[in-house]
């Protein structure tokens, strides 16, 4: 069978990535949080993934990451912290196909794998993240994510990305993920790029999304004075073998 032209070619790792991921966490600081808005219509069915004759590569959880940087708002933000949240898993396949138009993927990240704020994660983002918060106030993140005001994860186990559409060169086209979260679905067009060397494929890249498009209200205390901001940075880099 013949195999797409980036199929050829070894950049190197870790600069060129396709879409994996990606997709998306909302996080606040322990306390009292609002109720959940609804988050819109819903999303007709996607199409297929046209699997038939593409080249099958299976995402390898241990050498992939997405991360979720999350980030305080509001005049007494110095009084909060800024949070990186990491897919503790990433589960998921991508086709290649000869048409690379007709290439996709499906991601899944377990809701309960997701870790909050561990010291070799923030030391890597920079000044934003220098401050290491305390083990009760991680612990209090990590329990108010989870629960049934933001993330949900006893109804909610798992936050799941696909692809819609892919267009432009094979080496970093733009892609339409479709990010399932908490129940409801929502599109992204998110900048990608590839590298394949030999059978393995090397996927990384940046993008954000506002966490209100999912029908989640951000954490907020004393009517709006410390609160998480709607825009949250994501981070991922996925490496998939050939199956």
């Amino acid at each position: 069978m013949k195999l797409p032209k980036v199929m050829a070619l070894c950049a190197s790792a870790g600069r060129r990535a396709i879409p994996g991921l990606l997709l998306v966490v909302l996080a606040g600081c322990a306390g009292v949080t609002a109720p959940p808005r609804t988050g819109g219509p819903a999303l007709p069915p996607p199409p297929p993934l046209m699997t038939a004759g593409a080249v099958h590569y299976v995402i390898r959880s241990e050498l992939s990451e997405v991360r979720f940087l999350v980030y305080r708002a509001g005049p007494l933000a110095a009084f909060g912290h800024n949070h990186v949240i990491r897919a503790g898993s990433v589960r998921g396949d991508i086709y290649l196909n000869h048409n690379f138009d007709l290439s996709g993927f499906t991601l899944t990240l377990p809701v309960a794998g997701l870790r909050v704020d561990e010291p070799a994660d923030r030391a890597v983002e920079g000044a934003d993240f220098a401050a290491q918060p305390a083990a009760a106030a991680i612990a209090g993140t990590a329990k108010n994510m989870l629960g049934p005001a933001l993330l949900d994860a006893a109804r909610y186990p798992d936050i799941r990305v696909r692809s819609v559409q892919l267009v432009g060169p094979e080496w970093g086209p733009e892609v339409t993920v479709r990010i399932e979260l908490r129940g409801t679905q929502r599109e992204l067009s998110v900048p990608v790029a590839l590298n394949a060397c030999g059978g393995q494929l090397t996927v990384t890249g940046t993008f954000a999304f506002r966490q209100t498009d999912f029908g989640i209200r951000p954490f907020s205390i004393l009517g709006g004075g410390l609160r998480v901001a709607d825009t949250v940075k994501v981070r991922f880099h996925i490496v998939a073998q050939r199956g």
